[in-house]
Formats: structure tokens, C-alpha cells, sequence
């Protein structure tokens, strides 16, 4: 077992811990106990006060790549490390307390954390935990540690409970064409450290002429669309993938865009199609919603500059728009709406934390 401390005293000092635990949850291993949440003085320095807590996790991570990949995760919540000497305010810190009874003393890593036993911030939240965990330098439990601990400090409980993390192996995002399906898909696969499953549309043959007469190429393009969304699929599927897979589609997507766009007959046809197709492939365990404003949307296309997407109407993404809404995509999957609007994905570092505390607490 793995028990690493963690605090934060800059920003929302319990939606970082919240973020943190998650995304250790996706790229290290399956969290197993938190500890209470505990307000303590910053220790070394004047600063404001922090936010502590302990976790207990497994991991098939050796303890250096484990600890490179906390330095990414705080790297991803906005600390920077600085080389100077001393102590400094920050979004989060996460530092390893143990490793099973590893003992490790390298330029890199030092395990058991050679301060643990002067700091009450970290042993009264690891005695909740592991108060049985045997030091294996000092050779004493961490219940002893507590006891003989000199820190004066001051820990005061918080009324709060950090969630433990829900873990999904396949998130699919979807909405409307031009919300920002692809961009989000992988930035999130960044974070989450998972496999990218991207759609191809721009390899359908019909796609363009679809756009300039929707009505006469409305089956062609439908149908090469499941067509190759079940081929490349196939192609994926046929390969293990690092979890979480991230997907910017889902195959139910045929469904509902065939709905729209063609006939009443030709739909009949197409679902049975479609059901024969798809029955044996995977869903996603999670589909992320996004919904936005359609100026904001049609802005968002106009931007990209795609020739054969100009006929796009705002009709048409208001029909789109409300099929999303009312028939719905997936109906047995769980779901979280998520709304763009007033949210720039590429520019704002912080804009994926919301959408990632709705995953992690779903």
C-alpha cells in the first residue's frame, strides 16, 4: 500500500484536493481510504492556512515513475516547483509517506518521507488510515509517530468529506457539430493520461455534397458514416488500450443524426442496420453532454474555416440542438450535461477543472 499527504492553500483549496485525488485515481491506481479533511498553520513559512489530508492507494507504478507522475499531476493543477531554497504557497502539494516498506534514499526520491515524523499535519491525518503502518527506519507505527510528535500545531476537522473518485474506463463526448468535441476529447485524454479514440469524419465521400443538397445525400452519408464508425471501431477494439479510453463520438450518434436527416422509411432500414452493426461493440460507461449557444457554436465553425461547411444552417443546429436535448443519445448510459457557454477551452488552463469535479463526483 502507497499513502501519500496532500494539501493546498491557494484558490479552492478543497476542489484542488477534490481534482487531485481523481486524477491520481485515473493515471496512478485505485484510490482504497482518504482521511478526514484538516485545516492546518502552514509549516516552514507565513503564508495562509492549508488544507491537509492523507490517502492509501495501490499502484503498479515503481516509486520514481510514481513520483514523476505526481509532479505532472501538480504540474497539471497549476504548481510550479521552484529550485530555490524554503517553502512556498501553492495550488497543491502531493509528497509519498510510504511505499510499502520500501526504504529509498535517492538524489530523485526519499521513502519513507524523511520529515513525516516532525509534522502533526500529515501523521494525525494518516493515523485515521494507517495508524498501524510500521515505519520501517524509525520502527515504530505511526500511532507512536502522533504520540512522540513535537509539532505544536493546531489541526482543526473541516465538516467536509472529499468523495472517493468514480472511475470510468471509456468517456464519450458529444453534441452538436462545432461545439468543441475533439479539442476537449484531447485535452481531457492529457489529464486523464488514457488513449484518444477519434472520429474520421473528414474521410466520408459525402459529406460535402451532403451540405450543399441535404436531401438527396442524406442516406449516402449517413450510411458511410456507420460504415466507417463501425469499421474503426473494429479497428480499436481489436487492440488492448490504455483506460480510460476518451472517444470525441459514440455510435449512437448514427442513430440520432439518421433521424434527423433522413425519411421516416428510410430511417426503419437504417436503425435495423445499425442495431445488426453495433450490437456486439462496446459502449462508453459515461457520456459527457455538451450543450452551447448556437451563435456561440456557428461561431465556432466559422472559425475553423471548413469550405464544405458553410451551408451549414442555424436551423439545421437548432434541429441538431434539440435532438440532442429530447431523443438523447445512448438513453441507458449515465450522462453529465455540461453548458460551453462563456468557456474557452483552449485558452483558459482552469477550464477543464468543472467538468473534471463532475466526472470524478458523478
Amino acid at each position: 500500500m502507497v499513502y501519500l499527504s496532500l494539501g493546498s492553500n491557494i484558490g479552492n483549496r478543497l476542489e484542488y484536493l477534490q481534482l487531485a485525488i481523481g486524477l491520481i485515481a485515473y493515471r496512478i491506481g485505485p484510490i482504497k481510504s482518504i482521511s478526514s479533511v484538516y485545516e492546518t498553520p502552514a509549516w516552514g513559512f507565513e503564508s495562509t492556512p492549508f488544507l491537509n489530508l492523507c490517502v492509501g492507494l495501490t499502484t503498479a507504478f515503481p516509486p520514481e515513475m510514481l513520483l514523476d507522475e505526481l509532479l505532472q499531476i501538480e504540474q497539471q493543477l497549476g504548481r510550479t516547483r521552484e529550485d530555490r531554497e524554503g517553502y512556498s504557497a501553492r495550488t497543491i502539494d502531493l509528497d509519498i509517506l510510504f511505499y510499502d516498506a520500501v526504504v529509498c534514499d535517492t538524489p530523485k526520491v526519499a521513502i519513507p518521507h524523511p520529515r513525516m515524523h516532525q509534522r502533526r499535519f500529515i501523521l494525525h491525518p494518516l493515523c485515521e488510515i494507517a495508524k498501524n503502518q510500521f515505519h520501517p527506519t524509525l520502527m515504530k507505527p505511526v500511532a507512536a509517530l502522533e504520540k512522540e510528535c513535537s509539532d505544536p500545531a493546531v489541526l482543526q476537522l473541516l465538516p467536509v468529506k472529499i468523495k472517493y473518485p468514480r472511475v470510468f474506463s471509456f468517456i464519450a463526448i458529444e453534441g452538436t457539430i462545432g461545439i468543441g468535441k475533439t479539442t476537449l476529447t484531447k485535452k481531457l485524454n492529457a489529464l486523464l493520461g488514457g488513449t484518444l479514440l477519434l472520429e474520421n469524419f473528414l474521410d466520408n465521400p459525402y459529406l460535402e455534397d451532403f451540405y450543399a443538397d441535404p436531401v438527396a445525400y442524406a442516406l449516402l452519408v449517413e450510411t458511410a458514416f456507420l460504415h466507417e464508425r463501425v469499421a474503426h471501431y473494429h479497428r480499436f477494439f481489436s487492440h488492448d488500450q490504455k483506460h480510460p479510453i476518451i472517444a470525441d463520438f459514440t455510435l449512437g450518434k448514427s442513430l440520432l443524426f439518421a433521424k434527423v436527416n433522413l425519411t421516416a422509411a428510410d430511417y426503419v432500414h437504417y436503425a435495423e442496420e445499425f442495431i445488426s452493426q453495433t450490437k456486439e461493440l462496446p459502449p462508453p460507461d459515461l457520456v459527457l453532454l455538451l450543450h452551447q449557444n448556437l451563435d456561440g457554436i456557428m461561431k465556432k465553425i466559422n472559425q475553423r474555416g471548413r469550405a464544405f461547411e458553410k451551408n451549414i444552417s442555424m436551423d439545421y443546429l437548432r434541429t441538431l440542438n434539440s435532438a440532442y436535448t429530447q431523443e438523447g443519445i445512448h438513453p441507458s448510459i449515465p450522462k453529465i450535461a455540461y453548458a460551453l457557454d462563456g468557456i474557452d477551452l483552449i485558452e483558459d488552463p482552469n477550464a477543464l477543472y468543472p467538468i473534471l469535479l463532475k466526472i470524478f463526483t458523478a
